[in-house]
């Protein structure tokens, strides 16, 4: 079981830094530095917005293919869209890999989107890649209940970076007032149930791999599936009690941190028996940020472990490793 923290004291208009902001941050600190996974509550996402969104997404997974297929990520520039079955592989995506033989594609669908960016957006005329509009399907009130999710998503992603910050021992909002537009990635995702199915040995809903950007925080139906790799090697089930959202880092967390806090590989097995429906909401920062060791992190006289990355080319490359309309070897 994944340890559980209260996200309240960071809300928006929240006083900051107070006691219990504090105590909390601390044991968060402890816990990424263990696990790159934990649980939150007091996130800010109404059950009543959630309920909304999670049926949403099962309305557009119930479409015809051909309905899906009309938005299919390759007819998009900036990686928006329709993402079909077995055409994302997710197995051995860790930091500083890309495919290098074919390999099973990921045995989900899932429909990929952003911040709706319009045809003036200042990144959008300078041609910035992962900028532009969504993709939506014709499905009546779909967008009307994936914003408003998309909005509590984003409060909470606000609440949980300055628990990050704090934990760090920074100002509150060191991660939120990093320069340039952050970017977020919510990705709605349908797993069948395995008997359903006919696996080529070993293939998974989603192959083991690490997340790209610094956090990602999801929500899912309860019904199972997620598992975690421990810094021992052995994988664990994650079960995601009602009301909670699970938090864990990504690549670009870790190399800022330098590697004090952890971005672990994680996996999901079709349940069997039913549909499984979760959805992650990605967090990287502005495109052209250059992230590099937080000098706190590192250890004096020593050197950072990793290089610096600029997020938009490091994000690019690790979608050009998974995805088979990037990649003729998927």
């Amino acid at each position: 079981m994944l340890t559980s923290f209260d996200l309240s004291p960071f809300a928006t208009g929240e006083a900051l830094p107070s006691a219990e902001a504090e105590r909390i941050a601390r044991a968060i600190d402890e816990t990424l530095c263990e696990t790159g996974f934990l649980l939150v509550t007091g996130h800010g996402v109404a059950d009543d917005v959630r309920e909304a969104y999670f049926a949403a997404m099962r309305d557009f997974f119930a479409l015809p293919i051909e309905a899906k297929e009309a938005i299919a990520i390759g007819y998009s520039d900036c990686h928006r869209g329709y993402v079909g079955f077995e055409t994302e592989s997710l197995d051995g995506a860790l930091a500083g890999d890309t495919a290098a033989e074919p390999v099973a594609g990921d045995l989900k669908e899932t429909l990929d989107t952003g911040i709706d960016h319009g045809p003036d957006h200042p990144e959008v005329v300078a041609g910035t890649p992962l900028h532009g509009p969504n993709q939506w399907p014709d499905l009546p009130g779909f967008r009307e209940r994936v914003e408003p999710y998309r909005a509590a998503m984003i409060e909470a992603t606000l609440r949980m970076q300055r628990a990050m910050s704090m934990a760090l021992g920074l100002d509150p909002s060191f991660i939120e007032d990093q320069p340039g537009e952050p970017m977020y990635h919510l990705r709605l995702i349908h797993y069948p149930p395995m008997e359903t199915l006919t696996p080529e040995p070993g293939q998974l809903g989603c192959g083991a791999h690490t997340d790209y950007g610094t956090l990602t925080l999801l929500a899912d139906d309860g019904n199972g599936g997620l598992q975690v790799c421990q810094r021992s090697g052995e994988w664990i089930d994650v079960s995601v009690p009602a009301g909670h959202l699970v938090v864990n880092l990504g690549d670009l967390m870790a190399i800022w941190t330098n590697d004090r806090w952890v971005s672990n590989p994680h996996r999901v097995v079709n349940p069997p028996g039913v549909d499984r429906y979760s959805s992650p909401f990605f967090v990287e920062p502005s495109f052209h940020l250059e992230i590099e060791a937080i000098p706190s992190c590192v250890p004096d006289g020593e050197e950072p472990t990793h290089e610096p990355w600029v997020v938009g080319p490091y994000l690019l490359s690790r979608f050009d490793g998974t995805h088979s309309d990037r990649n003729e070897l998927l």
